[in-house]
């Protein structure tokens, strides 16, 4: 008997649940990862806005005199450390200028409050807000805070009393749209206001003709600066090699023992694009060279090396990774002429190599860069140290301490320079540099952290023509 066979073709049911559930787990997935997106630029974007926000209100403040640059009420304290009012002593109206932790507290200006010598500051025209704005999409409140500050580079008979100058902190907290469930934080910037002449109790050194002294800020990024025009800030996604910055902006990125482009010094601070979230963005390390790696994990920033030999040099003497021993950053070329009235502030953010026990001194260097030619050639002058002479200015820990360890720390080194003030003419630049002096620093390294939000190197330039405004 002959058989015949017939053959069964196409799927089973279990087969087509099983291909379903597969189709159905792929587009879930698909889906996740564009809301995620979706989030994350909306984030992004609305933390542009409240920067761009926070930056035109400080402008206003700018336009304003002396005496109206003061709160016209102490703002409340707040206990949600979200909310910036949650840096608000208000049992004594003080202000902490640190962040995280709450630290620095200085005293509030407010209208009515006193002023050293027994009078009291009158006329002050600052709304403490917070006030809310809508820009398209995105809302939120502003904050403004105004405290008094001591010029510890100034002598008690120049500058009598503890308040010297003012600074001025505009914080915007975003509103938390519906579709995000963690509320979200804030975003701040800040900067000195030195008293101008209209300041008869406090008046320290205007400038020329009497015009208005600020302070114009530059935060240090880890953007290699454009040959001309604007620097675009570029954003930081992973660890990198250094940034070999001993050449000219014409030269372009360049890593190893090529001269490139200094990195840029920026008017805008670093983005925020999550508030909320402490851990975003992350600290990478800017110097992932082999020989710059003495621990991965901690590691983080840029590591400037000892020069070879003792002393502060702007050029490096050091044969081997000179690149590493001197980092470099400059402004834009200038649109304007932009007057230097004497004072430069540094406010970085460092910690000893490794977190280990190490003593430590870094030198800052200030210079003009002019460039022209062909091929495009740059010559730096550099600014002198009024206490000296010398063309650099130093850091070291009080009592020659330990170099600060176990967190990123904030410092404040404010330097007065000679032949003041100075002028730098329109297409220059302006320009900061760092590098370790060997002797008194008993590590390969120094660790320096910048264009981040939570670490927002930066100097601010005490001038009469503020680049953005004022």
């Amino acid at each position: 008997m002959e058989r015949v066979s017939h053959g069964q073709s196409g799927f089973t049911i279990v087969e087509v649940v099983v291909a379903t559930l597969i189709l159905m787990l792929g587009a879930m997935a698909t889906f996740g990862l564009l809301g995620s997106a979706t989030k994350n630029t909306q984030r992004a974007k609305a933390t542009q806005v409240a920067l761009d926000r926070a930056q035109q209100e400080m402008e206003e403040l700018r336009g304003m005199t002396n005496e109206e640059l003061a709160l016209t009420a102490t703002p409340p304290h707040s206990e949600n450390p979200l909310n910036p009012n949650y840096r608000v002593n208000a049992a004594n109206a003080t202000f902490a200028l640190t962040r995280e932790p709450p630290g620095d507290y200085e005293k509030l200006v407010v209208n009515g409050g006193s002023l050293y010598g027994g009078g009291f500051v009158e006329g002050g025209a600052v709304d403490p807000g917070p006030a809310s704005f809508v820009s398209g999409d995105v809302s939120g409140k502003v904050h403004r805070y105004v405290v008094w500050r001591n010029d510890e580079s100034c002598s008690e008979e120049d500058c009598p009393g503890e308040q010297d100058f003012k600074q001025v902190v505009v914080a915007v907290k975003l509103d938390t749209p519906g579709n995000l469930a963690a509320e979200r934080g804030y975003v701040e910037v800040q900067s000195d206001f030195v008293d101008p002449t209209d300041s008869e109790a406090n008046d320290p050194a205007p400038g020329p003709g009497g015009e208005v002294v600020t302070a114009q800020q530059f935060f240090l990024a880890d953007t290699p600066c454009a040959d001309s025009g604007s620097t675009a800030r570029q954003e930081i996604t992973e660890d990198h090699l250094l940034h070999n910055t001993l050449g000219t902006c014409a030269d372009g990125p360049q890593t190893g023992s090529t001269a490139g482009a200094p990195d840029a010094l920026l008017l805008g601070t670093p983005p925020d694009p999550a508030p909320e979230d402490p851990g975003d963005p992350p600290l990478y390390d800017y110097s992932d060279d082999s020989y710059l790696e003495p621990n991965p994990d901690t590691d983080k920033g840029v590591q400037i090396l000892r020069d070879d030999t003792s002393g502060c040099h702007y050029d490096p003497e050091g044969t081997t990774n000179p690149e590493a021993q001197v980092h470099r950053w400059v402004s834009d070329p200038l649109e304007s002429e932009f007057t230097m009235e004497g004072d430069v502030t540094i406010e970085f953010y460092t910690r000893s190599l490794n977190d280990s026990l190490h003593t430590g001194t870094l030198c800052i260097y200030l210079f003009e860069r002019h460039e022209e030619g062909e091929p495009l050639a740059a010559t730096d002058t550099l600014l002198t140290n009024a206490a000296g002479g010398a063309p650099y200015w130093t850091y070291t820990p009080e009592d020659n301490e330990y170099w600060w360890r176990n967190a990123w720390t904030k410092v404040r080194l404010t330097m007065a320079f000679e032949e003041a003030p100075h002028t730098i003419p329109a297409g220059d630049r302006i320009g900061v540099a760092l590098s370790v002096e060997r002797s008194n620093t008993s590590a390969d390294a120094i660790p320096v952290m910048y264009d981040h939000p939570d670490n927002p190197t930066r100097i601010e330039v005490d001038t009469s023509t503020p680049i953005d405004g004022g």
